[in-house]
C-alpha cells in the first residue's frame, strides 16, 4: 500500500518538476516555472545568467558556496561563475579540480575557444559525450572562426538537442548573442 501511494505521489509530484527540468521544450512555460523558483540558488542561476544580470549572478552564486560543501559541486559552480565573468585563470583552476568527463571536456573545449586555439576546441568538442553540449561548442567555435552560417546550423541543431533546463539556457543566450537561430526555416 504504501509503494503504491509513493508511485502515485512520485507520479503527480515528481513527474511535472521532473518533465520541466529534463523534457520541457516550450520556452514560455519553462520561462514562467523558471521566475516561479527564483528563491532557489540554482534556478535564480540560471535566470541570471539568461538575463545577463550580474549583481544576482553573483548573489545565487555565493548562496550555492554556502549551501554546496562538496568541492565537486563548488568547482562546477565556480567554473561557471569563472566563464560568466570571462576569467580564463580562474576557470582554468576550476576545471583541473573537476572529476566529472562530461563537464570537464565541456568546460575545457571553452578555454580552448576564449584563447583562439580553434583546431584543439574542435578535437576537444568531439570527446564531449552530450550531443546538444557538442553542437554548442561548434557554434561557439564557428562564431569565433567567423563563420556565421555555420555557427546558425550548429546553434539551431543545439536548440533541437536540448530539453529542459539546458534549452533555456541555450535559447537565452542565443536570443541575445545569435538570434537568426531562434529563427524557424
Amino acid at each position: 500500500m504504501f509503494i503504491a501511494a509513493l508511485i502515485i505521489f512520485v507520479l503527480f509530484i515528481g513527474y511535472p518538476t521532473l518533465h520541466i527540468f529534463m523534457i520541457e521544450t516550450r520556452i514560455d512555460r519553462l520561462e514562467k516555472y523558471v521566475i516561479k523558483l527564483r528563491k532557489k540558488p540554482e534556478i535564480n542561476l540560471i535566470y541570471a545568467i539568461a538575463h545577463k544580470q550580474d549583481e544576482e549572478v553573483t548573489r545565487a552564486f555565493n548562496q550555492l558556496l554556502a549551501k554546496h560543501y562538496n568541492p565537486q559541486k563548488q568547482a562546477v559552480y565556480k567554473a561557471i561563475y569563472g566563464g560568466y565573468q570571462k576569467n580564463i585563470t580562474q576557470y582554468k583552476a576550476e576545471i583541473a579540480t573537476i572529476h566529472s568527463p562530461k563537464y570537464r571536456g565541456y568546460y575545457e573545449t571553452f578555454v580552448h575557444i576564449e584563447e583562439g586555439n580553434l583546431a584543439l576546441a574542435r578535437k576537444t568538442a568531439v570527446n564531449v559525450p552530450s550531443v546538444s553540449m557538442q553542437h554548442v561548442l561548434y557554434a561557439e567555435i564557428e562564431l569565433q572562426s567567423g563563420n556565421r552560417l555555420e555557427a546558425i546550423a550548429q546553434a539551431k541543431k543545439a536548440l533541437h538537442s536540448s530539453k529542459g533546463l539546458q534549452l533555456y539556457q541555450i535559447y537565452k543566450e542565443y536570443e541575445r548573442e545569435l538570434p537568426e537561430a531562434l529563427e524557424t526555416t
